[in-house]
């Protein structure tokens, strides 16, 4: 009889240690959104809520350390540690103190109801409010910047469309792709409802859309089906909404209103041409004799913008078109502007030793040789006589530069065949060595939305060179050979829209 009673004793303590999971603490991260319940349990005479649960449904758990029983999750970029049995916890490494301890109950910690609502109003949600209709918690009231997102799919692409209700601006946003299933977009200071957000498709270029808050912005993580060729991306003037185009083959048919749109979108209708340096302030390399840099390049972009205009029909857009000086950073800007299609940035290279002889064309990447960093430091030196220092010191600071150049990795591909096809042509018609195409941190290079390259044209500091490029006729088969890579460029570029 006595062990009898010993054997029901323990059974009720068991019992009561047991976790009411019956109960649920609601959330609902907007007021229209489904709401998500938190398993919870009584206890001490209050309702406990599950952390692990919580955070697995709105945030993303990292690690449950089971031998000292701490778990690590992150929530609206944000990483909170809870510890078992201490009043004591961690945002971003930030100690803050509960009236209570965090419990563990089975295999998860447990938090008053009451005491994480003030939690969450600490940091990542300070407007959570109680709907008095139903108790649940609205976790985010008010209204998000990005609203929507829909997809449209064209004969030679895809159009995402990210609807928004602030204004952003397009140094606010970055897109670039990790490897060919993958793609990114990122917008800085944005918010929006992770669960309004996620598509799935079940036929298309894009598998997928993941919609993940990381520290200050909103990314959204695109799964491909297929590889696409390019990528672009403009804020609509009118609507404010983010398009992104995304370029691929052909998908499906489509109005011949999409056909005409898509074609202007993507024509090398306007193409950019940088002479390189310019005024009293840069005259850029100087010739043992004498001869200036500045002078050579302006007289070839002249050739090189009348061939384009009256061969191509394009519009040529000069970042200079006489002996004036323009800061470095003005020059991708005044492309962007412009609506450029293409940017060619053309100098003459320089040495100390008289020997060195050949064009090279550049790229913007960060992978670069020592000797390809020498020529960019060269280039870029024309900064120290700007007024304005700061703006560089923010444009090369690691963060931004691989911002930058994430950024242009969307032309990456575009950029090498234009290089590699000036280098070609070069080779072929003004019987010169081709140094070959090359990837250096050319400031020039920084900004451009569209591909963009910057080509040395000739050693200055060689004496054979010199002599060639001050010749008229030399200088107009330079600016032919640009002309007929960028023909050939267009040509080929365009092919897959036309068809």
């Amino acid at each position: 009889m006595l062990n009898i009673k010993k054997y029901l004793l323990v059974l009720m303590l068991c019992c009561l240690a047991i976790p009411a999971f019956a109960q649920v603490v609601s959330f609902r991260l907007t007021g229209g959104a489904e709401a998500q319940h938190v398993f919870a349990s009584e206890l001490y005479g209050a309702k406990w809520m599950s952390l692990n649960h919580f955070f697995k449904l709105f945030g993303e758990i990292g690690e449950i350390d089971t031998r000292t029983w701490t778990l690590t999750a992150t929530l609206s970029g944000k990483e909170y540690k809870f510890y078992a049995n201490s009043a004591f916890y961690q945002i971003n490494g930030k100690w803050h103190h509960l009236p209570t301890t965090v419990e563990r109950l089975s295999y998860g910690l447990y938090i008053p109801e009451a005491e994480f609502i003030r939690v969450l109003k600490l940091d990542a949600f300070p407007d959570v409010l109680s709907d008095p209709s139903d108790g649940h918690y609205i976790l985010s009231p008010g209204a998000f910047s990005v609203t929507d997102i829909s997809i449209r799919e064209m004969k030679n692409g895809t159009i995402v469309r990210i609807g928004t209700n602030t204004a952003f601006r397009k140094e606010h946003c970055r897109v670039w792709q990790g490897g060919s299933q993958y793609l990114y977009f990122s917008i800085y200071g944005a918010t929006a409802d992770m669960n309004h957000l996620t598509r799935s498709y079940s036929e298309g270029v894009i598998r997928e859309i993941v919609p993940v808050m990381a520290k200050d912005m909103l990314q959204f993580n695109v799964k491909l089906r297929m590889k696409i060729d390019g990528m672009d991306y403009y804020i609509d003037p009118e609507t404010q909404d983010i398009i992104i185009s995304l370029r691929h083959s052909y998908q499906k048919e489509t109005t011949a209103l999409d056909e005409n749109s898509i074609k202007n979108r993507w024509l090398i209708d306007t193409i950019v041409i940088d002479p390189g340096h310019g005024g009293k302030k840069s005259p850029g390399a100087i010739g043992p004799d004498g001869t200036l840099e500045k002078d050579i390049t302006l007289d070839v972009s002249r050739r090189l913008g009348k061939l384009l205009e009256s061969k191509l029909g394009v519009k040529v857009v000069y970042t200079r078109d006489k002996d004036i000086f323009v800061p470095l950073w003005q020059r991708p800007k005044i492309a962007n502007e412009a609506g450029g299609k293409l940017f060619v940035s053309i100098h003459c290279n320089s040495s100390e030793s008289s020997r060195a002889y050949g064009t090279e064309t550049f790229l913007l990447s960060p992978k670069s040789t020592e000797q390809s960093i020498a020529i960019a430091a060269a280039e870029n030196k024309v900064i120290e006589l700007e007024d304005d220092k700061e703006r560089y010191e923010k444009m090369l600071s690691p963060e931004q530069y691989i911002l930058s150049t994430m950024a242009q990795s969307v032309y990456m591909k575009e950029s090498e065949v234009l290089a590699q096809a000036v280098e070609t042509k070069f080779g072929s018609r003004l019987g010169t060595h081709t140094r070959g195409v090359k990837q250096a941190s050319f400031i020039v290079l920084i900004g451009p939305a569209m591909p963009a390259i910057l080509t040395e044209i000739g050693f200055i500091s060689n004496w054979k060179e010199l002599s060639n490029l001050k010749k008229d006729s030399y200088r107009q088969e330079i600016a032919y050979s640009l002309y007929l890579a960028i023909s050939d460029f267009k040509e080929n570029y365009e092919r897959e829209i036309k068809e």
